[in-house]
């Protein structure tokens, strides 16, 4: 922000270059009329038009200068400050609504810098010196530019009066619709195998239509305004003319200076008729750009790698409690446990019971409103937005794909090689169903991963969750989609990792996994139900007569086969 401002101040120095440089033109028209015209010596034309000339050559070459400046000003700001954004707000666990508010007034910083608007604001402040060579011509022609000057500010007040609200109403209502659209049109498909095609397009349309309405409005009163002002400028230049004219009869005013004063006018009232149609951008980019400056310090993370920083392990919930803005009671409430390297932890459950929540606050995806969820006594949330590969991997229910290829999903788009990316995938028992795709590790995943099926989406997220080298692994259902072979794969990959001192925790409702855990967490309506070795909880719930993963915490009493009870 710092250089944007010195790179802005250096435009504005050569703003005044040009203004100065633009009282050439009626300087050479008062010279002509008072001297050239008068003597009749055309070595003095020769000499003043030349001197011209010069002045306007420069001034097209400082300009040209100043509008570089404010354009790679605009465009590099928008490159570095929008890099730093994302990523600083990725480590900082910002919400998406800070993230995109953040995104959009960058946008507006950048709109303002790069558009012709931008000449104009850096003009405004040199009107007072015109409007003084003005007065210094004579005092009534003085008076016609402060006349001229204080309509159009007075217009350009009412402009962002009168069409504030109507823009935002615009932005929201685009915004809106433009959320739709994609989140439609992102599951086509799907959308239109459920028969929402009518509804989806209608829903959409009234978005729209908002949308639309407010443009007109807006539309609307901006014209008016633009008309107002042009009016202005034109009613200005005529009075201008009609009192010069007067002036001249009465000899209280040279030809000369007349036609000086016009091209002086023009000076006065050109950057404040811009000014009146781009106050409301002006304005939105003065916001947003203080908005930039309240952003905050650089998200401080470990650095996993440096020396001692490199983590060991040891896992740590104490009193976590998590609740969603759509649920009135909390979906994890005041939940506690322990986790060493090398240990596996089941996470069983009902449906509903907040399996997916504890898996996520585990892997730092969701941040507890209450108590605390450490590894080796930092908060797992920092330590998953290091800059290097986190020490976590995750792999949610549902998988999480950005659009790229295979390959960099895998990687998380870092500058690794290919090779990497494949060993992960073997390491988690997914290379063979991975090289089969079409352009194998190069095959684009498409938007939200919807170019792969089900299988290989969950496929390239297991894959990401081992790479790395990451001391904890937190899968929710992994069994989803594997059959009988595919299940035994994943189990003897686990098993690897935990000979590897490598942490797991499962979320499952398969009972196949439990042979695997070490402990057991019972979760009924975001609380602990038991906890403790695998072993006694098996053998706790079946003794009370629910032995099925899927069963425990839940309140069937129907009793239980041998099956059920068994650790397969």
């Amino acid at each position: 922000m710092k250089q944007a401002r010195r790179a802005t101040v250096v435009a504005l120095l050569f703003s005044a270059c040009i203004n100065v440089l633009m009282l050439a033109t009626p300087l050479y028209t008062l010279q002509l009329f008072d001297i050239v015209v008068p003597a009749g010596s055309v070595e003095t034309l020769i000499v003043l038009t030349m001197m011209v000339g010069v002045a306007i050559v420069t001034l097209a070459l400082v300009e040209l200068c100043r509008d570089r400046i404010v354009l790679r000003t605009g465009l590099w700001l928008d490159h570095v400050l929008g890099q730093h954004i994302l990523e600083n707000g990725l480590k900082s666990d910002s919400p998406p609504s800070e993230l995109r508010a953040n995104a959009t007034a960058v946008r507006q910083v950048r709109a303002l810098l790069t558009s012709p608007v931008m000449a104009s604001v850096l003009d405004i402040p040199w009107v007072p010196a015109f409007l003084l060579v003005l007065t210094l011509l004579h005092p009534w022609l003085g008076l016609v530019g402060l006349a001229a000057a204080l309509t159009l500010l007075l217009l350009a007040l009412i402009q962002g009066a009168v069409t504030g609200g109507a823009q935002a109403e615009s932005v929201r209502a685009q915004e809106t619709a433009d959320q739709w659209m994609s989140t439609i049109s992102g599951h086509a498909g799907v959308a239109g195998a459920l028969g929402l095609s009518p509804g989806a397009s209608a829903h959409w349309e009234r978005f729209n239509r908002s949308h639309v309405a407010a443009s007109y409005t807006l539309g609307k009163r901006t014209s008016l305004m633009k008309a107002a002002a042009r009016t202005v400028r034109i009613t200005a230049q005529t009075a201008l003319y009609g009192l010069g004219a007067l002036l001249i009869i009465r000899n209280d005013l040279a030809p000369g200076a007349l036609v000086a004063s016009a091209i002086l006018l023009a000076r006065v009232v050109g950057p404040l008729e811009g000014l009146v149609t781009s106050l409301r951008s002006i304005i939105s980019a003065i916001q947003a750009y203080r908005r930039l400056k309240r952003l905050p310090a650089d998200a401080v993370v470990p650095r996993v790698g440096a020396g001692d920083a490199e983590p060991e392990g040891h896992f740590r919930l104490v009193d976590v409690t998590v609740y969603y803005p759509s649920r009135k009671t909390p979906s994890l409430r005041g939940i506690s446990l322990e986790l060493s390297p090398g240990e596996c932890l089941g996470i069983v459950g009902p449906n509903g019971a907040g399996k997916s929540t504890l898996a996520a606050v585990i892997a730092g995806a969701v941040q507890p409103v209450a108590g605390s969820a450490d590894l080796d006594g930092l908060p797992i949330v920092r330590w998953q937005r290091c800059d290097g590969n986190p020490p976590v991997g995750y792999m949610p229910d549902e998988p999480v794909l950005i659009d790229g290829t295979v390959y960099q999903n895998i990687t998380r788009f870092r500058d690794e090689s290919l090779m990497a990316a494949a060993k992960s995938a073997m390491r988690a028992g997914v290379h063979e169903t991975l090289t089969v795709l079409q352009a194998g590790y190069d095959t684009p995943v498409g938007p939200h991963g919807a170019g792969l099926a089900l299988r290989e989406r969950r496929a390239v997220a297991l894959a990401r969750a081992v790479h790395g080298n990451p001391r904890l692994i937190v899968l929710d259902e992994p069994e989803i989609g594997l059959d009988g072979q595919s299940l035994r794969r994943l189990m003897r990959m686990l098993e690897a990792l935990k000979r590897d001192r490598i942490g797991i925790v499962i979320a499952t409702q398969d009972p196949r996994l439990l042979e695997l855990m070490d402990q057991i967490i019972v979760l009924n309506g975001g609380a602990t139900q038991a906890l403790g070795p695998a072993r006694d909880i098996v053998r706790q719930f079946a003794a009370s007569g629910r032995g099925a993963v899927s069963e425990m915490g839940g309140s069937t009493t129907a009793a239980p086969t041998p099956q059920e009870v068994r650790v397969h």
